[in-house]
């Protein structure tokens, strides 16, 4: 019951404060707890918890580890006592059945001061014999022959003929990470994000470039639903800006850190390519919805109040992503598509799209400013 106790206790004092953090600061709860890309996220992006995490675990180890290896010591007094008790209950067995005299070989002449020399000699020879035997065994067992290894470097060799067919690559699947490569915060975005639009209806049919302007994700419902959004990754306070320069293409954004081209006016951009190549392509009766959106999972628009009504003269959502700023959510701009099914000549459709916009990507290549 100690151990539990102190058990309980260990857990409590270094743990505990972790978790708080986490539930308080960041807004985990245990059915979000075991989220490993959030975790991940979250120590990428706090040091101290990071910090605070390992030293308190390093210790949380070393104590449990200290607290179940303790063993209670014995005092040297007891046990002194325990093998004089011992030895004065130990009788031997075969003095205890000839204890009436009777017997042929009596104790003293075999372990007392009287016993001859010609039992000393049976005994020992009898061991030397015992010696002997184990001796030969020994002696004989490497004269044991087995078979030659010669069979199997002829097999060998012919295995070494044969030519080992190498596995296919896997397919590439953009809601898996691989590890192997550099963790890229935006790529697990990515992941995410998918996964809560296939939850509500929307099926994500990957990145694309148009007209050179980098779509974070695509995705689709129903037969008239297109969703094009960029991922902004920055981190701290932004300030917001739609209006550009006389020499600028686009309007900047700014941290304390860089300035960068207003994702905003970007997928905007996009949209406009999109939908000229919609309206080439397929009748004017064919009415598609197409909802630009910039996410911003880890970041504050210090300047939303003043900015939102360009945003929406634009027609563009900003929106946050597993932070607690004043944006809405991802979900809360898009149209409800849940217990709808993506109609298959549709998305056929927009993959074709796709295909076409990057294939244009790779055969006029632009570098990007800003």
């Amino acid at each position: 019951m100690k151990k539990l106790f102190y058990f309980l206790l260990i857990t409590s004092v270094l743990l505990t404060p972790i978790f708080y953090w986490l539930h308080n600061w960041w807004g985990i709860t245990f059915s979000n707890f075991f989220s490993v890309q959030r975790l991940m996220y979250i120590y990428s992006q706090d040091t101290f918890l990071l910090f605070t995490t390992i030293i308190n675990f390093a210790l949380y180890l070393f104590a449990i580890y200290k607290l179940f290896k303790r063993n209670e010591v014995v005092k040297p007094e007891n046990v002194n006592a325990n093998i004089q008790n011992e030895n004065k209950n130990e009788t031997p067995e075969f003095l205890m059945k000839n204890s009436s005299g009777t017997s042929s070989i009596n104790w003293e002449n075999l372990y007392g001061p009287n016993k001859t020399v010609k039992e000393e000699e049976k005994i020992t020879a009898e061991k030397k014999q015992e010696i002997k035997e184990v001796k030969s065994e020994k002696i004989e067992t490497p004269n044991i022959q087995t078979e030659p290894a010669t069979p199997n470097i002829a097999i060998n060799s012919k295995q070494e003929d044969k030519k080992v067919e190498q596995p296919l690559p896997p397919e590439k699947n953009d809601n898996i990470i691989d590890i192997r490569q550099p963790l890229n915060i935006k790529d697990v975005y990515k992941v995410q994000i998918s996964s809560v639009l296939e939850k509500n209806g929307y099926k994500n049919l990957g990145d694309c470039v148009i007209d050179n302007i980098d779509i974070d994700f695509i995705a689709i419902a129903d037969s008239d639903t297109l969703v094009l959004g960029i991922i902004n990754d920055e981190y701290g306070d932004i300030i917001a800006n739609e209006v550009p320069n006389s020499d600028e293409k686009f309007p900047s954004w700014f941290t304390n850190e860089k300035k960068y081209n207003s994702p905003v006016c970007e997928v905007k951009t996009a949209v406009v390519a999109v939908e000229k190549v919609i309206k080439e392509v397929l009748p004017e009766d064919s009415e598609i919805l197409i909802k630009p959106v910039v996410v911003i999972p880890n970041a504050v628009v210090s300047n939303k109040t003043d900015i939102e009504s360009k945003w929406a003269e634009m027609g563009v959502s900003v929106v946050k992503f597993l932070n607690y700023s004043d944006l809405p959510d991802l979900m809360e701009v898009l149209p409800e598509k849940s217990g709808t099914t993506v109609l298959e000549s549709y998305q056929t459709f927009v993959q074709t799209l796709i295909k076409y916009f990057n294939k244009k990507a790779k055969n006029y290549p632009v570098k990007k400013t800003g």
